[in-house]
């Protein structure tokens, strides 16, 4: 049974750079809704005091994480890396070997995988 690719990424937002993530947070928001059609949400959240952020990515296929993160490395990894130390990343469903790779080599990352989908599905919501 397949179903949706879903990632969260956890991350620490380094001392005087939370003005830095939020920029990078509008920026990457905007870059997803205007240029990644396929991608099926797209979250952040921070905990009260600011440092603790996390993304939540719901995505159709492979494909179009993928697509992320090409994008990311393009346009919006350094100024991540400026803002944030991320130190987990979780996926849940089966991401391609150029995804593993490319979030493997990203160094103090933990990344972890559950690719087997055992159930469920996706509302749609109405427009």
């Amino acid at each position: 049974m397949s179903g949706p690719l879903i990632m969260i990424s956890r991350s620490r937002v380094k001392p005087g750079q939370r003005e830095t993530y939020q920029a990078h947070c509008q920026e990457a928001t905007e870059m997803v809704e205007s240029e990644e059609p396929r991608m099926i949400a797209f979250n952040s959240w921070a905990s009260e005091d600011g440092l603790e952020v996390s993304t939540v990515q719901v995505h159709p296929d492979p494909d179009s994480l993928d697509t992320h993160l090409k994008l990311y490395a393009e346009r919006l990894a350094e100024r991540v890396a400026r803002a944030v130390d991320s130190y987990e990343l979780s996926i849940w469903g089966a991401p391609s070997e150029s995804t593993l790779a490319f979030l493997e080599a990203m160094p103090g990352l933990h990344v972890r995988v559950l690719p087997v989908h055992e159930g469920g599905f996706l509302r749609p919501q109405p427009l």
